[in-house]
Formats: structure tokens, sequence, C-alpha cells
């Protein structure tokens, strides 16, 4: 009896996670399956548990995820919103612009960027010189209302080429072998070159999107391994990577459970270094966005070797329910299915919700 091929079956292919895994698997022998039920693979296996995500995603509730790791891994960082902006701005006034008691307006090296909680795409980010811009861009009506983080802005970026870039890795997490980062990503280059006393009016200098506002804003992107100090920076990537897991595994400590099957998802998280070498965490991205175009000058380089990678190390062994590996190429182990997941802990984590 012949074994018939194994099946797919993807409500949608336009997140460019599925579009290329479809494409793969198709190369590969994999036949479309007519629905979901019928299915080796679906979108089921692509997804952890979206409520808990969205403490990594929403950058807001990155924020507090994040406040109390040391040392700190996120920029100095105020949720703001509707509500309660006129007490976080007395809260900033307080902490950051009362020299001997006496209110300075500006602060050299103190500057402001304001995020939208829930968009991405450099959609609706601003940057502000001093507290008293932040107040009157809330003071005016044609602003987004809603969840933002209120972030200070990293003044003394590193440069290459004296511009300014941000790295971009990705992060797979499964309910069955724990939590891996990938061992090369790419780095974005803002379009032109920073100016400290720019005075955040060219946005095209300070924000490095590949999309600003909707519109291609003519970064530069380079695979990390053209960097010659990406070793040590990869490290300093794996101390943040973990101590964000570690965070949300604690704060939610069913994320990890193994359920009735494997699954796994693929998180996108963007850093920077500023001059001193710091590295900083600046948000995460749920099911990250990637070329779908086979001329993308980095498909060679990185994006051919990192689907077929997720192909190997993740699709297959979840698809076809095989034993995890005791070796995975290319991905660094950071947290353990041990590690990550206690069931004496979730016990009493739901004991204590259940009561309070």
């Amino acid at each position: 009896m012949i074994k018939p091929s194994p099946s797919f079956y993807f409500f949608s292919y336009v997140p460019a996670i599925r579009y290329h895994i479809s494409r793969l698997l198709s190369q590969q022998g994999w036949i479309e399956a007519p629905n979901a039920k019928s299915a080796d693979l679906g979108d089921r296996h692509l997804s952890i548990n979206d409520e808990i995500s969205k403490n990594l995603e929403y950058k807001h509730l990155l924020a507090k995820l994040t406040a109390n790791i040391t040392p700190a891994i996120m920029p100095l960082t105020y949720e703001i919103n509707d509500d309660n902006c006129q007490q976080v701005f007395a809260k900033i006034i307080y902490e950051h612009y009362l020299i001997k008691r006496q209110y300075q307006q500006t602060i050299q090296g103190l500057q402001w960027i304001l995020k939208p909680s829930m968009l991405n795409n450099g959609d609706e980010i601003h940057l502000f010189n001093n507290i008293e811009e932040v107040k009157k861009h809330y003071a005016t009506s044609h602003r987004v209302g809603g969840e933002h983080v209120l972030q200070r802005y990293i003044s003394n970026p590193a440069l290459i080429n004296e511009r300014k870039f941000t790295y971009r890795l990705h992060v797979v997490v499964t309910n069955y072998a724990g939590i891996f980062l990938y061992d090369q990503g790419y780095i974005n280059i803002s379009a032109l070159p920073f100016l400290i006393n720019d005075h955040l009016i060219n946005r095209k200098m300070h924000i490095t999107n590949y999309v600003l506002d909707g519109v291609l804003s003519h970064i530069e992107q380079r695979s990390t391994n053209t960097l010659p100090d990406f070793v040590q920076v990869y490290e300093d990537m794996k101390f943040i990577v973990k101590a964000v897991f570690n965070a949300l595994c604690k704060k939610e400590p069913s994320y990890l459970k193994f359920q009735n099957e494997k699954h796994f998802e693929i998180f996108g998280f963007d850093f920077m270094q500023d001059e001193t070498g710091k590295l900083w965490l600046l948000e995460i991205n749920q099911g990250p966005d990637a070329p779908t175009f086979e001329d993308n000058h980095l498909q060679a380089t990185l994006w051919d070797r990192f689907w077929q990678d997720i192909i190997d190390e993740f699709v297959i062994p979840c698809a076809l329910n095989l034993p995890p590996k005791s070796d995975y190429a290319h991905f660094t182990r950071i947290i353990d299915i041990n590690e990550g997941y206690s069931p004496c802990r979730d016990f009493f984590h739901r004991l204590f919700h259940r009561f309070t």
C-alpha cells in the first residue's frame, strides 16, 4: 500500500511565514489538503497561546513584563494612555526635569519616542526633544489615542558609516522542546547619516523601519554575519531573550505547557546598541514579516537557509509528531522545556488566581 504524501492547509498565505512554509513543503512533495481537519500541518501548529503572547507583542505589556529585569534590558519606558497621561507627565517632570528643585524645560541628552502599543511599520511614531513637546502632542485632537509607550530615546546610538542601525533576530518558541534563537539575522541601517543636533526633525535619520508610515524608508539591510563584533552581540541577545521568557513563564506558568499536539511560533526581536556597546531590546513582533520575492539581496545569505531550517527543525517534527531533536542546527536553545514549564508552579498559579 502506497503511503499518502503528508499534507498542509493554511487559511491564508498572506503572512510571510505561511507563504514560505507552504512554498517549501510543496517543493518537497507535500500536498495541499482541502481543509484543516484533513491536514497534517495547519494554522494551529504555528501558534502557542495568542492571549499570553500579547505580553510580547503589545509594547505597553512588554514594558510592564520587563520592568523589573536587572540589569535593564529596555530603555526607560512609561506606559501612557488618554486616562493616565497627566499623571505620567507629572512623574516624568519630577523624576527628570527638576534640577535643584527648579524646573528645566530641556535636559541635554534626554529625548523621547512615543509608540502606539499595537501598531507596527513605524506607524504613528513621534519623536520629542522634551516633555513639553509631548504634552502639546497630547493636547491635540488629531492624535491617535489608546495605549502607547513613551520611551527614552537612545540619543547616543552605535553607528555604521555614520548611520543608525537596529538588529532583527528570530526566536522560535515551542511547547515541546523549549525556546530557540537563530544564529544570524539582519540589520536595518537608516537612510540618512545620524546628526545629534538634528532636533529629531528628519524621521528617516532616526527610525529604521523598512516601511515608515506606509512608505518605503529606503533603509539598507545587511546580514549580521557581516558584522565583526556580532559574536559578542549575540551573547548579549541570548541573555535578553532568556530574561524575557523567564519573566513571561513566571507571569504565565502555563505558556509552554504541552497540550494535545506540538506547536511552535516565530517571533522577531528588535535590538539596538548605544555607543558604549550596551544592547537594548526595542520591541518584539509576533509572526514577523519577511520578504516574499526571490530577488531579495539577503535571499542566499540568510533567508534560504532560515526557512529551510524552520522546515527541518520545527515544521516537520510538529506535523509528523516526531520526537524532539537533541541538536538543532543554527539554533541556540535558550530555555529548555523543563526549565520553561513547571507543573507545580502552574498549579499554584491557577490556585492563587482562582481565589483572588
